[in-house]
């Protein structure tokens, strides 16, 4: 009987992959390190009413201790952007997890605020680390069909991360007990540990090591057929041969997207968002007609919007385009603060208006950004690039973050107004200057940065138009 004149075609078939059981095991392991970064975001907001009352905390106190977790993050990053040179990116989560135990039993067990944002400056090591690759090894590992959605899931992760924090925060803080509000996160974080010690290298590591073998191993296991193993092997030495650039590379050949990223990066910022992740029970302590629980009430609010919006968001980011869902996300935004400007303590309904702030951030400038800033990196400095971005990203969100807490004291709602007037700018920054990735290929997407118009139109992209940096 004579072979099929398909049969070579599917075996090398990425698109109709068969994708094994043990790919979602890993991504649900990996998607762990997003869950700690967002647990530890929202544990500190829950945690704050009852420091500031055991502690007498002044307004720069809450600011310091928050943004120390932010803070801790900037050497990790650097420092672990180094050692991924010599050590798979397997073992360096491995570290993370072990600071993230410590840390959670350390901010539990801590008898002052001092001590309190001292053993947060040391789980930010841990969240620079994860947050650097969590996603990197997720990628490296995850089949071709689906990475996009494995993308999109890891900040979902972190979102579910700062529902759980809320969730435990609104059972525990009644009490008084910010202490196990903030230990509790080493529960995940064993968890977390124990799966990265079970869960296969990276490929490419083991290729970058010399390991062919044991690459191709490992992916047999995780590709729908060894012949796709095969090509990915072969796909991936290939890249690999590529000459890689550095910071002085990236001012030279790659400044138009860097600008641009870091200029989406400031808006991502400073339109408010952690104001209201880290702060809404203290902004939002005392709304007519909730009572004691208003703060409570807010928490969830802001926890069940990042969950929902992301959800909504991840099947629509290809279908409706990258520009469309920002554009959108920032004029929800803008409406939603000016409005809050107006109606600062307004019961139910300042309520619905930090949920709509946040779905309308959930929904575009929260993941849209990080599929963004790959995209718009030129390969060869794609790794360079993305450290730059996640360092400023961090260096920024800790400043804000310090500045917050203050600046309500100052200024009240007036500081809501801001953030409208900059969430319009990025609108009309985004409509501006972001070009519509989606449906281009990385390699025209490059080329845009040279020609300042794509060539080649897939369907996405055309009802977006051509768009001109």
């Amino acid at each position: 009987m004579s072979q099929t004149s398909t049969s070579p075609q599917k075996t090398l078939d990425r698109a109709h992959e068969k994708i094994p059981p043990r790919v979602y095991l890993i991504a649900l392991l990996a998607g762990l390190s997003g869950l700690l970064y967002g647990y530890d975001s929202g544990a500190i907001s829950a945690a704050l009413p009852p420091m500031i009352e055991d502690f007498g905390l002044s307004e720069g106190s809450v600011g310091a201790i928050t943004s120390m977790l932010l803070f801790g993050s900037l050497p990790a990053i650097v420092v672990a952007s180094v050692a991924a040179l010599r050590f798979d990116r397997r073992h360096l989560l491995l570290v993370a997890g072990v600071i993230f135990v410590v840390g959670s039993i350390g901010c539990g067990l801590a008898t002052s605020a001092g001590l309190v944002g001292a053993w947060r400056f040391f789980l930010g090591l841990g969240v620079g680390i994860a947050n650097m690759f969590g996603l990197i090894y997720l990628s490296e590992l995850a089949p071709t069909r689906i990475r996009g959605m494995l993308s999109g899931l890891y900040q979902l992760a972190v979102n579910c991360g700062i529902l759980s924090a809320y969730v435990v925060g609104g059972t525990l803080a009644p009490s008084g007990a910010w202490e196990w509000i903030l230990a509790l996160g080493a529960v995940p974080a064993v968890v977390f540990f124990i799966g990265m010690y079970i869960a296969p290298p990276s490929p490419r590591w083991l290729l970058t090591r010399g390991r062919e073998n044991k690459a191709l191993k490992v992916l047999r296991t995780l590709r729908g057929t060894p012949q796709i193993a095969e090509l990915e092997v072969r796909e991936m030495k290939e890249m690999l041969n590529t000459t890689r650039g550095g910071v002085k590379d990236l001012v030279s050949h790659a400044r138009k997207p860097v600008l641009l990223l870091l200029g989406l990066t400031f808006f991502q910022v400073f339109t408010g968002i952690n104001a209201v992740i880290y702060y809404a029970p203290i902004i939002f302590g005392k709304l007519e007609g909730l009572g004691s629980n208003s703060g409570l009430i807010a928490n969830y609010s802001v926890g069940i919007a990042l969950v929902v919006s992301t959800a909504v968001a991840l099947p629509m980011i290809d279908r409706v385009g990258r520009v469309t869902m920002l554009a959108w996300s920032m004029a929800g935004q803008t409406l939603s603060m000016v409005a809050l400007w107006v109606l600062p303590e307004s019961g139910w309904i300042t309520v619905v208006l930090v949920f709509l702030y946040t779905f309308s951030f959930g929904f575009g400038m929260g993941p849209v950004f990080w599929l963004l800033v790959p995209e718009l990196l030129p390969l060869r400095l794609r790794a360079v690039g993305m450290g730059v971005v996640t360092f400023a990203q961090y260096l920024m969100n800790a400043i804000f973050s310090s500045m917050v807490p203050p600046a309500i004291a100052s200024y009240g709602s007036v500081v809501f107004l801001v953030f409208g007037v900059l969430s319009l700018a990025a609108f009309f920054y985004v409509l501006r200057l972001v070009p519509e990735t989606s449906g281009q290929s990385l390699e025209n997407i490059e080329n845009y940065w040279k020609t300042g118009s794509f060539e080649i139109f897939s369907e996405p992209a055309q009802r977006n138009g051509s768009r001109k940096g």
